[in-house]
């Protein structure tokens, strides 16, 4: 048998950046969205709950949510164009971060590799670029609550 039907083992990452940061494993790499997801639907869960403070109590003040967004609550008040802002950036993350990031970056990483009987996934440093890209626009997005006057609310 040839050495070319055999694929090159190369020795397990030792440090963290190695191992985490830099992967070509296709298992990291799905544990890596996993966790993004993870972290988008914490994000979206807490968005829901501000979505439903406004619709349960419209009126009611709520203080400390404006030292946290002194823009979109003022007065304590939430305004109607956060609520609107709060349900696209809501939808975006889940669609987008949650039901897409989850099932085909984790679950398509993680086992069809393992499911086909395949060593790897056909080419792991573009599969390790397309999480991290994913990771950027998953930044990108989240940047968007930190900009003053900025991207959620723009009235």
């Amino acid at each position: 048998m040839s050495d070319s039907a055999h694929p090159a083992v190369h020795p397990a990452p030792t440090t963290f950046i190695r191992k985490w940061v830099f992967s070509t494993d296709h298992k990291i790499i799905g544990i890596q969205y996993y966790f993004l997801a993870l972290i988008a639907v914490f994000t979206g869960l807490a968005l829901s709950v501000l979505m439903r403070l406004r619709l349960a109590w419209p009126t009611e003040s709520w203080p400390w949510l404006e030292t946290i967004f002194p823009v979109g609550f003022e007065g304590g008040v939430m305004s109607p164009e956060f609520y609107l802002a709060m349900l696209t950036m809501h939808g975006t993350i889940m669609v987008f971060f949650v039901l897409t990031t989850a099932p085909q970056g984790g679950f398509g990483n993680y086992f069809l590799p393992i499911q086909i009987g395949a060593h790897d996934m056909a080419f792991p440093v573009l599969n390790m670029l397309s999480f991290w890209v994913t990771f950027l626009s998953m930044g990108v997005m989240f940047a968007a609550f930190f900009v003053a006057g900025g991207a959620p609310i723009s009235g």
